[in-house]
């Protein structure tokens, strides 16, 4: 009779392994355009990101957004700080905040030799997170959106 006893306290303390690994913090919208691209032509990545309420995002330490690499993309380069992005900054007292209200734009081309079909973008925004008390965490928030790929109109002639 113990056994269940010690299962339902442990499970009312730590949620019986339901417990998500990462804390979202931050509310990360991301799209492609267009929606359907042809090998060899030229997409757009958005990324939105919103802080969840009680919640800002310190400048320091540095505000970073990577990009996984994927075989059949390629992007200018796979991360990006928040001083490249030109993020607007607020200050109260000490500590410095982002104003994360513009839309991130990053351009990425679909490689001539891509796989058709189903793509993925995946990637991870780093940042310190600081709640109203002034405590802070240094923490990191994974995001993913897809797309589809067609075949170029002009196909590589075969050699």
């Amino acid at each position: 009779m113990k056994k269940p006893l010690l299962w339902i306290l442990i499970c009312g303390m730590v949620g019986c392994g339901f417990l998500s690994a990462q804390e979202d913090y931050l509310k990360i919208s991301v799209t492609t355009s267009p929606e359907v691209i042809r090998q060899g032509d030229e997409g757009t990545l958005k990324l939105k990101i919103q802080p969840r309420a009680g919640l800002r995002i310190s400048s320091a330490p540095e505000f970073v957004i990577k990009l996984s690499e994927n075989a059949n993309l390629t992007f200018s380069k796979y991360f990006f700080t928040a001083s490249e992005l030109d993020f607007e900054t607020e200050q109260e007292g000490e500590i410095v905040y982002l104003a994360l209200e513009k839309e991130i734009t990053i351009p990425f081309k679909v490689n001539d030799n891509s796989l058709i079909g189903k793509q993925q973008i995946l990637g991870e925004v780093q940042f310190t997170a600081v709640f109203t008390d002034r405590w802070s965490v240094k923490t990191f928030q994974k995001f993913g959106t897809s797309f589809r790929s067609l075949r170029s109109r002009n196909p590589a002639p075969q050699r």
